[in-house]
């Protein structure tokens, strides 16, 4: 009986050391949120504003839902939006098939505070290649400046520009 009093007695000296570690690597872990650990596409536009990145954030939000695109992750916080695949002929959200996928963009908004001011990246990307097998991420590229998906780009930051200039 001794012997598994110590081993009873063992075991709860260890149960503190085990909590402690857990209680560590749970603090170490991250805690998620929306925005990529990734950052835009080679291509991006670049833009300096005089307003707060969690305003910039959500002006855009503002601005993409009235050109017709549906929100996919939205997070003043993090500064990051980003919207569902968008049909550029049909005008709809929707997933990108092997035959269109030059018509079929997805908006993005990456906004930091640098010196007072938010440094906005922003990209308009395509698929390039249809390929289930590999990440999306890998078969994105930034849209061509004369593609409707940038003309798309282009108003959105226009507006969202017009608004935040007082």
């Amino acid at each position: 009986m001794k012997g598994a009093q110590e081993k009873g007695a063992r075991w709860l000296t260890r149960v503190p050391r085990w909590v402690a570690i857990a209680a560590i690597a749970a603090g170490c872990a991250s805690l998620g949120g929306v925005r990529p650990r990734y950052g835009p596409v080679p291509g991006s536009i670049l833009l300096q504003l005089d307003s707060l990145p969690e305003a910039v954030i959500r002006v855009l939000a503002t601005e993409v839902q009235t050109a017709g695109l549906r929100l996919r992750f939205v997070s003043p916080e993090e500064g990051y939006l980003e919207t569902e695949w968008y049909n550029l002929g049909t005008r709809q959200s929707e997933q990108p098939g092997a035959r269109d996928l030059d018509r079929v963009v997805k908006l993005r908004f990456f906004a930091d505070p640098v010196a007072g001011k938010t440094r906005l990246l922003a990209e308009c990307v395509n698929r390039y290649v249809y390929d289930p097998s590999l990440p999306e991420r890998e078969l994105e590229r930034m849209v061509p400046d004369a593609s409707p998906g940038r003309g798309l780009l282009d108003e959105v930051l226009r507006q969202a520009r017009r608004r935040l200039t007082p």
